[in-house]
């Protein structure tokens, strides 16, 4: 059997490296110079990074042993923070009880905390978010970020919220971002190796035959080709981790998707954030959404310090809309998926899907062929 993979992000490289376990030829095809989308490191003034920070995790283990079999990974509790500008203060991320009480509207906020419903029965992520915390702490960290992250008028777009509001919305206790059921690990991880997870995307396609810097021109889904470039290649299946839409030539119409421009920073000291600390979230009306210090993720020694601010943009595509025309104009695209044709990853599921993810989908589908 042959298998042709288009795209070699997390999901593509994972699903060669596991078909490949199953004796399956595997060709993958990458319109970047890159493995790894997302994940690839790249280096700014020496320093390594990656487009938008990539921790892995731990949760149950399952990825973590998966990586770090090639690549090993050092763990660490992630520690986020946000800053208000109304309040010209630094609060910790998630929105954290000890913040609150040192807030100069701590009474308010407290009597909004008070007056919440026993039950959240709300039908948009606005609604949703003022149900759990209140307006006040609603407008301090989730209003103008979503607004401007999203570029929408409106965060009552958004009919589903359960991927905005996780869990208990005020944390208690340490300042660790906490995951989603206290049972699993609260830990995330990352390379030790300066080159990030790149090693592990090349071990993962040791064995298949690799077109980068390549652009896919047509894709005849029941005849299982892809044309690139003059050349014609044709597989048993087709496995896609491109967006829908262009796989299909946009036959029910464009999906919508939110990206980020980034841009790096040097700056001539060691450290700017506090020890331990990663991301600074601004849910203010400058353009850029967060800042992130990568050598607190990466563990880079340097007496300088790389910032990579990010600015939402359509020059790519990151983030598919938690919309419900939008999620069930995805769902037409994969329903209308021949025999043979498999969508995964975050681009072919239409799904924010991370690593953990992205990892466990290779292998079911390796098991099930």
């Amino acid at each position: 059997m042959r298998a042709v993979i288009l795209g070699a992000g997390v999901s593509g490289c994972a699903i060669a490296n596991e078909l490949d376990k199953k004796g399956i030829e595997t060709v993958v095809i990458e319109k970047n110079g890159f493995l790894g989308g997302g994940c690839h490191t790249f280096f700014y003034g020496g320093h390594p990074y990656t487009e938008g920070p990539r921790p892995l995790a731990i949760h149950d283990g399952m990825a973590f042993d998966y990586i770090n079999s090639v690549v090993k990974l050092r763990t660490f509790p992630l520690i986020l923070d946000s800053y208000n500008e109304q309040d010209q203060q630094f609060y910790g991320y998630p929105i954290h009880w000890d913040d609150i009480q040192i807030m100069p509207d701590k009474e308010k906020i407290l009597q909004e905390l008070e007056a919440r419903p026993k039950v959240n029965t709300a039908t948009n992520l606005e609604d949703g978010w003022i149900n759990a915390v209140g307006p006040t702490l609603y407008e301090k960290y989730v209003k103008t970020y979503t607004k401007k992250m999203w570029e929408v008028e409106s965060n009552k777009v958004f009919e589903d919220f359960s991927w905005s509001v996780k869990g208990s919305p005020i944390q208690h206790g340490d300042r660790i971002c906490r995951l989603g059921a206290e049972s699993e690990s609260q830990m995330h991880a990352y390379p030790i190796e300066e080159t990030g997870y790149n090693r592990f995307f090349e071990y993962c396609v040791r064995n298949s035959k690799v077109y980068l810097n390549t652009n896919i021109e047509k894709v005849d889904l029941e005849k299982k080709e892809v044309h690139i470039a003059g050349e014609t290649i044709k597989g048993d299946i087709i496995v896609s981790t491109i967006s829908l839409d262009d796989l299909m030539e946009r036959c029910y119409g464009e999906l919508r998707y939110m990206g980020r421009d980034f841009h790096p920073i040097v700056l001539p000291v060691e450290h700017i954030f506090k020890e331990g600390h990663h991301f600074m979230h601004y849910p203010n009306n400058e353009k850029y959404t967060r800042i992130v210090e990568y050598k607190n993720l990466t563990g880079h020694k340097a007496d300088s310090t790389l910032l990579v601010m990010e600015l939402p943009s359509h020059n790519n595509k990151l983030y598919s809309y938690n919309i419900k025309s939008e999620q069930d104009k995805a769902a037409k695209y994969i329903n209308a998926l021949p025999n043979g044709v498999y969508a995964r990853g975050r681009l072919g599921t239409y799904k924010y899907l991370n690593i953990n993810d992205c990892i466990a989908a290779a292998c079911e589908l390796a098991e099930s062929l």
